[in-house]
């Protein structure tokens, strides 16, 4: 961990994230920066893909610390860019779930998360990978990964409409097959999910993970066996209250590398994100990591 010198600040903002209140940012964040005597510049996305450009640029062009300005999925495009390289990544969090900005401690306040960028500090965090593709909090397939993909075709996001979808599919859900190895031990059973978990949450304080850590070098693995649908409340409300490992239905592992054989779906999530799943699929550590400025 490390005491930033921040300088140049480039901010790169999702305008419709938080119901429009990314592209609202520029008239706050950046005046209060510039206040602090910093030097700002800043972009918005425009196309999937984008933040990971703009932030690789920033980083090529000497700024201190890049800033995500918006969700889930603007943080980890933005990740992308500045994986590996020695600039910092700042969140203002404007999601639905702002698992990351939770998980270090960020506050959902525009002006408060932008205080941090000021006087907050530089800590260096592990990355994962499920095949190429690279995440910071959490992967996973089953029933988070479903809804996941029902999420991104949904017309409207929000909190709301992820706990409408939760009761509306969690009734007609079939528990997947699946084969895997965590760390060489065999594991063939039917599963609700499984999460591959380097924080522990998932975002808005659900914990899927309570005992993650971003920094120990190891991916927490979190089996959620096949379970009686009478059981759902009980799972719900232990996810906000971080008594997930406790239920008789879950296992916990910590793990370097997770080798996942057979899977009966089409689908996995990285940080939020609907992906398509590749089988055999490989989860480990990136051997390069990301500095995120955090709360002290």
């Amino acid at each position: 961990m490390t005491q930033p010198k921040t300088e140049k600040i480039f901010l790169i903002i999702n305008k419709y994230a938080g119901h429009g209140l990314g592209e609202k940012s520029v008239k706050s964040v950046i005046p209060f920066l510039k206040k602090h005597g910093c030097t700002v510049e800043y972009s918005f996305t425009s196309h999937p893909g984008h933040a990971t450009e703009l932030a690789a640029r920033a980083s090529a062009g000497g700024f201190d610390l890049v800033v995500a300005v918006g969700g889930d999925g603007t943080v980890n495009e933005v990740a992308q860019g500045l994986i590996g390289t020695r600039t910092a990544m700042g969140i203002i969090p404007m999601g639905s779930g702002n698992g990351l900005a939770r998980e270090l401690g960020i506050s959902m306040n525009m002006l408060k998360s932008a205080r941090t960028l000021i006087s907050g500090v530089n800590l260096q965090l592990d990355v994962c990978k499920l095949n190429d593709q690279r995440f910071l909090c959490t992967s996973g397939i089953g029933f988070d990964a479903m809804i996941a993909y029902k999420m991104s075709k949904a017309a409207t996001r929000g909190f709301l409409k992820y706990v409408q979808l939760v009761i509306q599919e969690s009734i007609f859900f079939k528990p997947l097959d699946v084969k895997m190895k965590i760390d060489g031990v065999r594991i063939e059973e039917p599963v609700f999910l499984i999460t591959f978990a380097n924080a522990s949450q998932f975002g808005n304080n659900a914990f899927i993970a309570p005992a993650a850590s971003m920094t120990d070098g190891l991916i927490d693995v979190v089996v959620v066996r096949k379970f009686a649908k009478i059981w759902m409340p009980v799972f719900g409300v232990a996810l906000f209250t971080k008594f997930i490992p406790k239920l008789p239905f879950v296992d916990s592992y910590k793990a370097k590398q997770i080798e996942l054989e057979l899977a009966e779906t089409p689908y996995y999530h990285f940080d939020g994100e609907p992906g398509t799943l590749s089988i055999p699929a490989k989860i480990s550590l990136d051997e390069k990591k990301i500095w995120v400025r955090c709360s002290k």
